[in-house]
């Protein structure tokens, strides 16, 4: 096939580290007219330019009129179980959609991903229509639904025991990453086998993504551990300053929850959330939000209703019709839920 054309008058090149200003700048534009909620700092952003696994050179995007940016995109490759797999991330300036800028970037992202001998995933919000249209007008298909889930921490939180035998370790104030990053990486990635989208990561993929971030909350954190110190579940809490500052309401953010097949069913992850919302009501937090896959086999979406979680958007994740079929997950129609929206 021939390359992809950009539309006349506007140029790229890959994203540079410095680039984290503006980017932030074309964020936060994109995101008045999308309203996801998120937000993004332009420290935050660097921090992602600056992802050890990240080949700017190859794997970014940044398209300029003139000198603005107008357009972005940035691939992640991800090493699974079943082959390489790349994710995408991009938007398009409202001022500057209905141009072709959006399939000129699918179609980059669709290019890298064949070089790279790997399946390609594009999630976008489900409630953006343009984004839905772009992956369906694409020809990719509705793999994965994602929740967003909100609770409001003005409401009481009541706190669930740790199960029998097992220890809960406060991670923070001071959180000491000689002794618990190699730990909670195996762990993470212990848990983590099998579920969808998800591949081991490396010793600097999790202290960059995790526990290395600024947005990292360790004094909201907390690890559950048998007597001889094995950590069998763990929770990793974050709050994004950028959020706290646009909304002016501190919300913390369950970045991972994750639980030891052997030691599932015990009610650890309940009680790690437990204590999380607690030490986030002592300090002062309006609310908590994560996300959560709807198909998730482990139970984690009873987990979060219990704890009066509820949905407040939904995402899904697309894939290209014609993937490998080694690659290739089944087509999902939108799941019903089943959760309700937290008032």
């Amino acid at each position: 096939m021939p390359p992809p054309v950009l539309p006349a008058a506007l140029q790229h090149r890959p994203m540079h580290p410095d680039d984290a200003p503006a980017w932030a700048d074309l964020l936060a534009v994109i995101e008045e007219v999308d309203g996801t909620g998120e937000h993004h700092s332009a420290a935050d952003l660097a921090r992602e330019l600056a992802d050890p696994d990240l080949d700017l050179d190859h794997d970014s995007v940044l398209v300029l009129d003139g000198g603005r940016p107008v357009a972005y995109q940035v691939l992640r490759l991800r090493a699974g179980p079943d082959g390489n797999v790349v994710h995408t991330d991009g938007g398009v300036h409202p001022a500057f959609r209905a141009r072709g800028l959006g399939s000129y970037l699918l179609d980059l992202a669709q290019r890298r991903a064949g070089d790279l001998d790997a399946g390609l995933q594009v999630r976008v919000p489900a409630h953006v229509a343009d984004a839905v249209a772009l992956a369906e007008g694409a020809g990719f298909v509705a793999a994965r639904w994602w929740s967003t889930l909100h609770r409001d921490l003005t409401r009481p939180v009541e706190p669930a025991p740790l199960a029998e035998g097992l220890e809960l370790h406060l991670l923070g104030p001071g959180y000491d990453a000689v002794r618990w990053d190699e730990p909670l990486r195996a762990a993470r990635n212990a848990s983590f086998t099998g579920h969808f989208g998800s591949a081991p990561e490396s010793a600097d993929t999790f202290a960059h993504h995790r526990t290395g971030s600024r947005a990292f909350r360790s004094e909201c954190s907390a690890a559950a551990c048998t007597p001889d110190g094995q950590v069998v579940g763990f929770l990793l809490a974050f709050e994004y300053d950028a959020r706290t500052a646009a909304t002016g309401n501190r919300d913390l953010y369950v970045m991972t929850v994750g639980t030891l097949e052997p030691w599932r069913g015990r009610g650890i992850g309940g009680a790690l959330l437990g204590h999380a919302l607690l030490r986030a009501q002592e300090q002062g937090f309006g609310s908590s939000s994560l996300t959560v896959d709807e198909e998730n086999a482990t139970g984690a979406l009873g987990v979060y209703t219990r704890a009066g979680y509820g949905v407040a958007s939904r995402a899904v994740t697309y894939v290209p019709t014609l993937w490998p079929a080694s690659r290739r997950f089944p087509v999902r129609e939108s799941p019903d839920s089943g959760a309700r929206v937290d008032g």
